[in-house]
């Protein structure tokens, strides 16, 4: 059985996303035109998986990473002018493979609860090919990273979540929590302190924000230092780009893949000849 799910959102994010190399997806404009935009994702870890409610969470979990990962290549700002992309309707084929489904009528609408949450889309057997390096794009190479980065895999979930006061606080605490705490990630990223107190100051204060700060009523005093909502956005932003920095080098991933692609050829190449 195979699986796509139509998405809606931003048309500049979308296209972006149909030009990028990944394993785990693939989004296409299926539009006659290319201009009435009709966008659909696929994965292989899904073919052959009968429980549609798994597969929908699944691919609820895919979309989170995508925008996780996207909000973090536009930088946050820039991501929340252009909004998120939505799953709006999952469909199946039982044809072996997409390419044996040529009709539109092949593929059927599945009706399923709305409570279903998302989950970890990497199930199924999957699938990796060397011809594309993920790590092309950042965003799709911090989807590849997840595999293996419970941290990296975590902190694109939350993002998706958007950025209110409490989601951009929660956005800080897993990123302190994997570097070991408030204290060490100010020294290890060279973070100005006074804008971390005046964020989390802020964000904790009823008086501040009332029922959009992360606690109730609890009496406290203003703080004397506090931020808006945009700086919050961008600290958090901040905080996120130096820690992921810190951690991963794009190039050497890329140049890891590509090596692993020129020894697949060779391995091919040497098959092919004994």
């Amino acid at each position: 059985m195979n699986w796509l799910a139509s998405l809606s959102g931003n048309s500049i994010v979308l296209n972006n996303l149909e030009m990028m190399s990944s394993s785990h997806f693939v989004v296409f404009d299926d539009s006659d035109d290319h201009e009435s935009e009709n966008y659909f994702v696929r994965s292989n870890h899904f073919v052959g998986i009968d429980d549609s409610e798994q597969i929908y969470s699944a691919m609820s979990g895919l979309i989170q990473l995508i925008n996780g990962a996207s909000a973090i290549n536009l930088g946050f700002d820039n991501y929340i002018c252009r909004g998120n992309i939505k799953l709006d309707r999952l469909y199946y084929s039982k044809f072996p493979s997409i390419s044996d489904s040529d009709s539109d009528s092949d593929w059927t609408n599945v009706k399923l609860p709305e409570d279903i949450s998302p989950s970890n889309p990497f199930i199924g057997v999957g699938g990796s090919s060397c011809l594309s390096n993920p790590f092309n794009s950042p965003t799709t190479g911090y989807i590849e990273l997840c595999l293996e980065h419970e941290d990296i895999f975590n902190i694109l979930r939350q993002i998706s979540f958007g950025f209110d006061w409490r989601n951009l606080y929660c956005i800080w605490d897993t990123v302190c929590y994997y570097s070991g705490g408030q204290k060490k990630i100010i020294k290890d990223l060279g973070l100005n302190q006074s804008r971390i107190k005046a964020f989390t100051g802020t964000a904790n204060n009823f008086g501040v924000l009332g029922l959009e700060a992360r606690h109730g009523v609890m009496g406290w005093q203003i703080p004397k230092n506090i931020v808006s909502h945009e700086e919050a956005v961008n600290i958090v932003n901040e905080v996120v780009a130096k820690y992921l920095k810190n951690k991963i080098c794009f190039g050497c991933e890329f140049k890891k893949w590509d090596s692993q692609f020129r020894k697949s050829i060779q391995l091919t190449a040497n098959t092919s000849t004994d």
